[in-house]
């Protein structure tokens, strides 16, 4: 069940030419990840909860609470937004 936080999970989003506000892109991220772990099987983890601050340019940083395997663990994430497409990525 763990594999998946080893491996880069990536989303590129068109989105429109304004730039996402950090709570727009959390809102974002928080879907793409649902999407993510539905296609890959993994429909036994839900997300508790997203906290993205941006740190500089078009790098965000933060912590998603996750549920599954009957526990509820907390993994930083790492989020690059370009004002165009984004990607993520869950760290161990």
């Amino acid at each position: 069940m763990k594999k998946f936080l080893f491996a880069i999970a990536i989303s590129a989003l068109l989105l429109s030419c304004q730039k996402l506000t950090t709570s727009q892109l959390n809102r974002e991220v928080r879907k793409s990840m649902r999407e993510t772990f539905i296609k890959e099987g993994q429909i036994g983890v839900s997300i508790v909860n997203l906290t993205l601050v941006h740190e500089e340019g078009n790098y965000y940083t933060g912590v998603v609470r996750l549920r599954y395997d009957g526990g509820t663990y907390d993994h930083a994430v790492n989020v690059v937004y370009d004002g165009d497409s984004f990607a993520w990525e869950i760290l161990d």
